[in-house]
């Protein structure tokens, strides 16, 4: 059974992400192995997976108690389309600005189709179960004062998860990365609003879908 002791919340929290992130880069590491430089993408999507699953199944702890489950799906298909009406338009603004880019000129190439699987199989799916399920939701032992946002009961858990979601981000060495933090807010809002991983899994394959259509139609494939 996992402990409730906020010490023991943080400690665990903290052993299993630094695990995580430390057999990512591992494996970074032996990129120059053709396999695994080929595979890199699925096998940190596997590890964010399965390493939290396998630790909650040691300890006895139904993975459906952390949201990770289809329950509420078409609730959170429904937040992520609205979320994305909003977020996405303004979004190709901060983009242009930020590359200086100008005209958009889309040719998505063959793989495309390939990558919409993997943004939703190889990245959201495994990391809103890691961060957003299990991270999240213990997390929530530690901070029990909530305030409502928009309907959702949200507290310092969601912050920090975004926090630790970003820094593991820059197992790609570049401080842009650091800007997923923001998404990562609104990704934990959607776990607390719909109660499952759902919403969050679909917005996140969303976000990550748009910046690609974004990156062919500015800079081509």
């Amino acid at each position: 059974m996992l402990s409730q002791e906020p010490k023991k919340i943080w400690m665990e929290v903290t052993l299993v992400w630094v695990i995580a992130i430390g057999t990512i880069l591992a494996f970074k590491l032996l990129s120059f192995i053709p396999f695994i430089y080929e595979n890199l993408w699925g096998i940190a999507g596997l590890i964010f997976l399965f390493l939290p699953l396998e630790w909650l199944h040691r300890k006895g702890e139904d993975p459906v108690l952390f949201g990770i489950s289809w329950q509420g799906l078409g609730k959170g298909l429904l937040w992520a389309v609205i979320l994305a009406a909003i977020a996405f338009p303004p979004y190709i603004y901060g983009y242009k600005w930020w590359f200086g880019r100008s005209e958009y000129n889309l040719h998505l190439p063959l793989s495309f189709w390939k990558e919409v699987v993997g943004f939703f199989l190889l990245v959201a799916l495994p990391e809103e179960a890691f961060y957003r399920g299990y991270m999240q939701t213990r997390l929530d032992g530690i901070f029990t004062k909530r305030v409502n946002i928009l309907g959702a009961q949200v507290g310092w858990s969601v912050v920090i998860t975004a926090a630790f979601f970003a820094v593991g981000h820059l197992i790609e060495p570049r401080f842009d990365k650091l800007a997923t933090f923001f998404p990562g807010l609104v990704f934990g809002w959607l776990r607390a609003r719909t109660g499952s991983i759902g919403g969050a899994l679909i917005f996140h394959a969303f976000c990550n879908i748009w910046a690609q259509f974004l990156r062919y139609g500015y800079f081509g494939s």
